[in-house]
Formats: structure tokens, C-alpha cells, sequence
């Protein structure tokens, strides 16, 4: 149902070429609110090192995760946040009419963000709890933003902006990478839970990498609170999801989405589960968000009248949409 789109294309040499990719890539957009796709330009040896780093973390006992824990407010957003911690379900309703239930999310989480952010500090393990999680993720959330600027680059081609339009709100890498474990559970659990509750996101794109486990959900239509599942390609892929700053400046749709119960005959061809559990999974999620100061004014209307005070700044959105989650 949802076409894959190969990013090399964006880096034709033929630029109709480049010019039809850009479109494919805004016309799922548009229609979907996120896009599948492959050879974003990291390399896949650095995210199968993202993955294992972040399986070898979470296997630690809890004592040893809690030694960089998440402050208990929402910011700094940063750390490890245990089970029932943080819970999305406290955001979920937001820009829908259509109130849902308050689900309790099952997983785990860490939170990290540039080395350059000048507001919020990272919170790494000490030393010897595990030594490779700082070097790996501080070169990996590098390799996230070098990505992420490049295909803000082609949505700003696909939209008809000038290349640099996204790319240059992003300048100050106000971005986070989360990593994200999801237990082995119960299928009887989702009666009254779920592995992450339906939301959007709050940035401007997220890219996000999964292992095969399954259970991503997006809503369509929207508003609609139907769930299509979206089926794994794997840890080289990438769904690449609108957020609700890029709805803001573009109208291009923030897809609420949710990871709940994958389906089974999926997940008997990985591990031949009982039909009781449902595997643990786990996932990256790299959130590409605009420069704090940055504001929210739609790009693709005619504001020339309006004020720029007229419209919250990208810092200011964040932190209203965060502040309920903790």
C-alpha cells in the first residue's frame, strides 16, 4: 500500500529526475502524512551499532540504567526514562476533536540531544556502567542531522521553496534522538495499554528506524481514529513522519500515529511466538526540530500582512506540547 521511495535518486545527476523524486516524496507527504524510505546516506553499519548499543543498554539492570536518569519535569529532555515514566497518552488528544481514552505506554526509553545545544546538557552513563553508548550515539545523532538536512532539503524542492528554505531553521541542532525498548508483553495487555499511544509528532520531521517486530499504526484518513498498520521494512529503513511544525508552515498533514499490537501471523514468521506474548521491540527515533527562536508562520500562504508575533516560536510550541508528557 505504501510505495518505498529510493532517497539516492535525490542526488541524480539528471535533474528531472531529481525534480520527479522530490515530488513522489511530497505527494506521500501529503497523502500519508510520513514517507518509506531507503539510502537516506547513513551508513547501515552505523545503525546496526546504534541498535546493538542501545539492546546492550537496556539489557543492563535497572540500577545501572538509573545512574542517567530523566529529571522528573520535561525538560531537560534527556536520559533514561524507566517504565510508566513518561506517557504520551497525556498528549494524544491534542489537535483532534475526537477525545480517546488515556492509555498507559509500555516501554522504556533514553533521550539525547547535540553536544552543541547550548540550553539543554546531555545526561550520559557514568563511566563503566556502559562506555560505548556515548561515543556511538553523540556519532550517530551527527549522522541523523546530516540526513535530516538534506531531505529538508528535497521537501523544500517538492514543495517549490527555494532548496534552503527548511534547511537553514535547523542551523542550531535543537534535534533529539530517543531510543526506545518496548518489553515482551502480554497480548492481554492492550486491552487497557499500549507500547506508545497515538500522537504526532512535535518537530518538523522525524526519521525514524525499527527492528522487524511490527505494530506501527498510522491514522487514516485523518481524524478519522482508524489505524492502518505500516509493515517493517527493517532497520535500513526509515519512515520519515511529518510533524506539527511542518504542518504549520506548509499544511502538509502531522499523521497521528501509534505502535500497539503487530499483527500475529507477522510476528510467527520472526520468532514462532505463542499467540499470549508479543516480541519486545525496539526502535530509533531521531526528532528534527527548528531552531527554538524560529517562528511558526506558515511559508506557503500569504502572511505578508501578518506579524511575526502573531505566531508561537518553534521553542515555545515544544514546550507546550512536552510539558504534559512528564
Amino acid at each position: 500500500m505504501f510505495e518505498r521511495l529510493d532517497f539516492s535518486n535525490f542526488h541524480s545527476t539528471n535533474a528531472a529526475d531529481r525534480e520527479d523524486f522530490c515530488r513522489q516524496l511530497v505527494s506521500s507527504l501529503k497523502q500519508f502524512g510520513f514517507a518509506r524510505l531507503v539510502n537516506i546516506g547513513i551508513p547501515p553499519s552505523d545503525i546496526d551499532g546504534a541498535f546493538e548499543t542501545s539492546r546492550e543498554f537496556f539489557q543492563l539492570p535497572l540500577d545501572q540504567k538509573l545512574k542517567s536518569p530523566h529529571p522528573p519535569t520535561a525538560n531537560p529532555h534527556r536520559g533514561y526514562s524507566a517504565f510508566g515514566i513518561e506517557n504520551v497518552s497525556a498528549v494524544s488528544n491534542h489537535g483532534t476533536s475526537v477525545l480517546r481514552p488515556l492509555l498507559k505506554d509500555m516501554k522504556e526509553s533514553y533521550d539525547i540531544g547535540s553536544q552543541q545545544d547550548a540550553l539543554y546538557g546531555n545526561i550520559w552513563p557514568p563511566p563503566g556502567v556502559h562506555d560505548a553508548f556515548q561515543p556511538t550515539f553523540t556519532s550517530f545523532f551527527l549522522s541523523c542531522y546530516r540526513a535530516e538536512l538534506v531531505i529538508l532539503e528535497a521537501i523544500s524542492v517538492g514543495l517549490g521553496l527555494p532548496r534552503q528554505t527548511l534547511s537553514q531553521l535547523h542551523s542550531q541542532q535543537s534535534n533529539e534522538l530517543r531510543l526506545t525498548h518496548y518489553p515482551a508483553v502480554p497480548r492481554g495487555e492492550f486491552s487497557h495499554s499500549t507500547r506508545i499511544a497515538a500522537h504526532t509528532d512535535f518537530g518538523t520531521i522525524t526519521l525514524l528506524f525499527q527492528d522487524d517486530v511490527g505494530g506501527l499504526q498510522v491514522e487514516l484518513p485523518s481524524g478519522s481514529g482508524e489505524f492502518v498498520d505500516i509493515e517493517s521494512g527493517g532497520r535500513y529503513e526509515c519512515i520519515l513522519n511529518v510533524g506539527d511544525c511542518l504542518q504549520m508552515w506548509t499544511g502538509l498533514c502531522s499523521a497521528r500515529h501509534r505502535v500497539h499490537l503487530p499483527d500475529l501471523l507477522a510476528q510467527e514468521n520472526l520468532t514462532k511466538p505463542t499467540q499470549d506474548m508479543v516480541d519486545e521491540r525496539f526502535s530509533i527515533a531521531y526528532f528534527a526540530k527548528p531552531n527554538r527562536a524560529a517562528s511558526l508562520r506558515p511559508l506557503l500562504h500569504d502572511t505578508a500582512t501578518a506579524k511575526d508575533a502573531s505566531f508561537m516560536t518553534a521553542g515555545e510550541f515544544q514546550h507546550m506540547r512536552i510539558s504534559g508528557t512528564y
